[in-house]
């Protein structure tokens, strides 16, 4: 009987971090600039949520010495009807983030998440080039399968567990 309270315990324990490891995938796009001391600290706080968001895929655009992003990042500001060209900014659904906004980042993130579903920022700017904003995002179900057998493990344990224990 133990063993079965331990199990159920480990269980509900666990069972806000599987919630979110099978949340919406979420897209977002990150322009800097080489050298940028914001950009850099957004940069590292973005590595942090993508630990912290394991649905969260981020699309990082250099446009300081790179033109095709500078190209991009004009077309991004223009499609989400935002004046600000400085960096760092972040798209995410249907929300522009300026500068280092770290908590409205983190909702925006959370919202996409579990809320509702956001597009890809990509979706929204025609003629992307290279940019395949109908592609998946890398790893999106990786996580939700891993759950899954999991819970079969731990279901098909329990399951034999009780076979075990009712045949004594």
């Amino acid at each position: 009987m133990r063993k079965i309270i331990l199990i159920i315990f480990f269980l509900i324990l666990f069972l806000p971090g599987l919630a979110r490891a099978a949340a919406n995938p979420v897209e977002l796009y990150f322009f800097e600039g080489q050298g940028c001391p914001h950009c850099a600290r957004m940069k590292s706080y973005l590595e942090g949520l993508k630990v912290d968001y394991p649905n969260l895929t981020v699309k990082d655009f250099e446009v300081y010495f790179d033109k095709e992003n500078q190209d991009l990042f004009q077309k991004m500001t223009a499609a989400y009807n935002s004046n600000s060209n400085g960096v760092p900014m972040i798209f995410i659904g249907n929300e522009v983030i300026v500068g280092e906004s770290y908590e409205k980042l983190k909702n925006a993130v959370e919202k996409c998440s579990t809320e509702e579903v956001c597009e890809s920022p990509g979706s929204k700017v025609q003629g992307m080039g290279d940019i395949d904003v109908n592609a998946p995002a890398p790893g999106g179900n990786e996580a939700a399968g891993w759950i899954t057998i999991g819970v079969i493990a731990v279901f098909g344990a329990m399951f034999i567990y009780f076979i075990i224990k009712k045949k004594k």
